[in-house]
């Protein structure tokens, strides 16, 4: 008699060690990627960002997508005071691009930090009164 009265193909399936399959700096995937240890402020930064990536990897895979979205809208629509809103998103962004930046290709970091200069002057100019009041 088996071990287990389980139908075998309810068996829980035994996953094989998964290989690291993100882009490495080159752009191709699956290759590893040649990066010299963290030193410095850059060490502190990935060592200070390790619990709340984890907090935001538990999360739905969608909730942090439509809370930025909802700010980002809720910081262009709403009058002035409201321009803090778009500083999370900003920030956030930031955050994320200093996280990716050893990994990012040349052209990818270009378009993040376009991306977060665009938020920041938004701000900028939603503070003043110049844009969307």
């Amino acid at each position: 008699m088996p071990k287990s009265k389980r139908h075998p193909a309810r068996r829980p399936q035994q996953r094989s060690p998964r290989t690291d399959h993100r882009p490495s700096a080159t752009g191709r995937s699956g290759a590893a990627t040649s990066r010299a240890p963290a030193t410095g402020w850059r060490a502190a930064l990935e060592r200070r960002s390790a619990g709340p990536l984890i907090i935001l990897h538990r999360l739905p895979s969608w909730l942090v997508p439509v809370l930025l979205a909802i700010l980002l809208v809720a910081g262009l629509a709403l009058p002035r005071p409201a321009q803090i809103l778009l500083l999370v998103p900003g920030v956030f962004l930031a955050w994320l691009l200093s996280l990716s930046w050893p990994i990012t290709s040349a052209s990818g970091r270009l378009m993040r930090l376009f991306v977060v200069a665009l938020l920041f002057a938004a701000t900028v100019l939603k503070s003043t009164g110049t844009f969307g009041d």
